[in-house]
């Protein structure tokens, strides 16, 4: 790909966007009339602004990147692997990428340009070494790491890249308030060095078919609180999320299920943007919902649309490759009728959402909407599945793209110019 290709968007009429009125009780369903302050996104009307991407960067060194693959190929767990390798990616005031690699256990470092640096970081249980980084995030001139497997947190100095500090976090201690005794915490996403966003569960997933306890079937819904690192619930709740949805089949002697979250069904989405701004989802439907760093509500944004159909036949194509157990989950199991509303959602640090949407084109292909957090409509693009945007920081969009032939991943760096529609 040209170093400098530009990618030109043309925006169509598409959006009105109002917030609450004599409207919304048509326009929002049932289930969320209790919501305040929701904002309608109407298909009727033209955005504020025209929108190019310009390639500016892209990291093409294989040596760094040669674990950087998606890979559905497992012959015994369905849906196993995807992009399980991938733990994250920030960018530093200077413009240096740091990406979170799982599957080494190591940050790999890469300039402005797309240059592989160094690493910090791999396995291991000492300073400065991880067993399972899920997370990792830039703040106060520091990059820090979640290790899931320790539950503990990493610091390092961005001036040296060594190791200023590793915390430990009491997650698993039992929760401090009585709504949340007896129940499991089983999901942690970093708000800052010292808080975490918390998913509490009354029931873990169990796949024991034909006992009491086989709940794949089950929405098993989540409560999100903020936590200290002492383990300490310093909020209220703050909001309710179903599962990951499962589909399930028996075939020949087997009960197999979806391992992991796919993009045909639902699966909950959370971002945490850079200063701490939290917002959250259920990706089937196209409601989304922003809170201020200290848990508060801010309000909701529900996008109108139709969702895609959900074919078999599709899905077999796209996903049954050369694993024989996808194929046999996709030819048996139940399929819900539609694609998921949702496909993502980040938010930058002009604080404006960008939200994508699974649109009804021939290939699967994002409609990203970009919404100031006011409710504003900026923009909209459209952008293949394979183009996962990361980071939205100074300007510039970083997205994770697969090449669909391979499977392989690399990080191109976009500049994103908005222009006034006059």
């Amino acid at each position: 790909m040209n170093l400098f290709k530009k990618i030109t968007i043309f925006l169509p009429l598409l959006l009105l966007v109002f917030s609450c009125s004599a409207e919304k009780e048509q326009s929002i369903p049932g289930h969320l009339d209790q919501l305040e302050n929701v904002i309608v996104v109407h298909p009727t009307s033209k955005p504020a602004h025209d929108i190019e991407l310009i390639h500016s960067a892209e990291i093409t060194d294989l040596s760094a990147t040669s674990e950087w693959f998606v890979d559905w190929s497992n012959d015994f767990w369905a849906f196993s692997g995807g992009d399980s390798w991938f733990g994250g990616l920030e960018v530093d005031d200077s413009g240096r990428i740091y990406v979170g690699n799982r599957a080494s256990n190591r940050i790999q470092v890469f300039n402005s340009t797309g240059r592989y640096l160094s690493s910090v970081g791999g396995e291991g249980n000492g300073p400065g070494e991880f067993n399972g980084i899920t997370e990792i995030k830039i703040q106060n001139n520091q990059l820090f790491a979640f290790d899931f497997l320790q539950f503990r947190t990493t610091f390092y100095s961005l001036d040296s890249l060594n190791v200023v500090e590793v915390k430990n976090a009491y997650l698993n201690r039992a929760p401090n308030i009585e709504e949340l005794q007896g129940r499991f915490s089983n999901g942690y996403h970093l708000i800052d060095e010292e808080r975490f966003l918390v998913r509490y569960v009354e029931q873990i997933a169990n796949a024991n078919v034909g006992t009491p306890k086989y709940n794949l079937d089950k929405i098993r819904p989540g409560n999100y609180y903020i936590v200290n690192s002492e383990g300490e619930v310093v909020s209220e709740q703050l909001f309710e999320l179903k599962s990951l949805k499962h589909i399930t089949a028996d075939v020949e002697g087997r009960h197999i299920w979806n391992f992991m979250p796919v993009p045909f069904l639902n699966q909950p989405l959370i971002y945490i943007s850079d200063d701490g701004h939290i917002v959250s989802a259920n990706s089937d439907e196209p409601l989304i919902q922003l809170f201020a760093p200290n848990g508060e509500y801010l309000r909701g944004f529900y996008l109108q649309l139709e969702k895609r159909p959900l074919i078999r036949d599709e899905l077999l194509s796209k996903y049954g490759g050369e694993s024989k157990v996808n194929q046999h989950l996709l030819q048996n199991a139940e399929l819900p009728d539609t694609w998921p509303a949702l496909g993502d959602i980040i938010m930058d640090d002009e604080n404006r959402l960008w939200i994508s949407t699974i649109t009804e084109s021939e290939d699967v292909t994002y409609k990203w909407w970009v919404l100031q957090d006011t409710g504003e409509l900026l923009a909209t693009f459209s952008w293949p599945e394979n183009r996962s945007i990361e980071k939205i920081k100074d300007g510039f969009l970083y997205a994770r793209e697969t090449k669909e032939s391979t499977g392989q991943q690399t990080v191109v760096k976009y500049r994103v110019e908005m222009m006034k529609i006059e």
